[in-house]
């Protein structure tokens, strides 16, 4: 006679657990759909930002110059931009980008670390010798050395520079490089 009550509590109990189940599904999913939307880290922007660095607020880690001439991907239209000095960009990995780009033309025009900085950040705008040797420390190439526009050297270069750009803590990661890296 026990055998019915058994089944009967077992069918309860599998009743329960299977609600509770659902309960628990419909419960996370109306969490879930409440939360906001998760943005695709190739579209990060920090436009605007006020309380981060100038080139990380303007989407352009390398702090590029503005320049009319430069028809870079991404770039924000002279009407709309609010830093007339620097490049802004849409997105960060359009900032990024440019910076990959200028460095790929100048491997290839200046060859060197010690002389693609002083072209890149001269002397009358920075402290060059400071900018070189900490470039050339970061990224283990020595500051004569002929560099190519390799993969590695443009993520090394990048990084370093940015650091030296936008101060420690703010420089591109190795995310931020392929984001932008795929795009060239």
């Amino acid at each position: 006679m026990r055998k019915p009550q058994l089944t009967q509590f077992r069918k309860h109990n599998q009743r329960s657990i299977i609600t509770l189940i659902v309960g628990s599904i419909l419960f996370l999913w109306v969490l879930i759909s409440q939360l906001p939307p998760v943005k695709d880290s190739k579209q990060k922007s920090y436009l605007g930002q006020a309380n981060l660095p100038r080139g990380v607020r303007n989407n352009n880690p390398g702090n590029i110059r503005y320049n009319p001439a430069n028809a870079w991907k991404g770039k924000i239209p002279l009407t709309q931009k609010s830093d007339l000095a620097f490049e802004e960009f849409i997105e960060y990995r359009y900032g990024v980008r440019a910076l990959l780009i200028l460095l790929k033309n100048f491997i290839f025009s200046y060859g060197t670390i010690e002389k693609i900085i002083s072209r890149y950040a001269p002397a009358n705008e920075n402290e060059t010798e400071r900018y070189v040797r900490a470039v050339a420390a970061e990224t283990g190439i020595p500051r004569d050395q002929a560099l190519t526009s390799t993969q590695e050297t443009l993520r090394k270069l990048s990084i370093a520079i940015t650091r030296q750009e936008v101060g420690n803590g703010y420089e591109i990661s190795n995310e931020d490089f392929l984001n932008a890296y795929n795009i060239i």
